[in-house]
């Protein structure tokens, strides 16, 4: 068994992988884009092999997300932490960096396997309406931001009271 920590970040991704004896086997990291999501399967796979994905649990401080996504559609086991896991196993010393963290959630994941709970993938159906919500979603903060800005030039052109040139 191996086991992945995975550091979530907004633009890239640590990870540290440590083998049954707490050895530590590899880390890097990617950025978090497609291009950074397909090395990331690609290195794991690389770590354990085709038809041993299943023996390589990536722990991870989130349950959502295109990251999540790309690990269950890669056929990765995911098993969602606590952020908190990591605060209170961080060394007294209180260092905070991503490869730390993401060692840390590897050993946590080591030694807490059994009362882990792997996230199971979402059904096709499930999946579309979470892509569909993400879409609206990001219409909707351009909608805002274009509002925002036609507003910051000339306030009146949205009350109707002066027609644009």
């Amino acid at each position: 068994m191996w086991y992945a920590g995975v550091d979530w970040a907004d633009s890239h991704h640590d990870i540290v992988v440590i083998d049954e004896m707490g050895h530590r086997l590899t880390s890097f990291r990617v950025m978090h884009t497609p291009e950074g999501l397909d090395e990331l399967t690609s290195r794991l796979r690389t770590i354990c092999g085709q038809e041993h994905k299943a023996e390589l649990a990536c722990i991870i401080e989130t349950n959502h997300g295109l990251l999540i996504t790309s690990l269950l559609e890669a056929g990765f086991a995911v098993y969602p932490v606590n952020p908190k896991t990591v605060d209170r196993k961080r060394s007294a010393s209180g260092a905070k960096t991503d490869q730390i963290d993401a060692y840390v959630l590897a050993k946590h994941g080591r030694a807490e396997f059994a009362d882990l709970r792997r996230l199971e993938p979402d059904s096709p159906l499930i999946a579309e309406l979470k892509a569909l919500t993400r879409d609206q979603d990001g219409l909707i903060q351009m909608q805002t931001r274009l509002v925002n800005q036609l507003t910051a030039c000339d306030p009146r052109l949205l009350s109707g009271g002066v027609a644009p040139l």
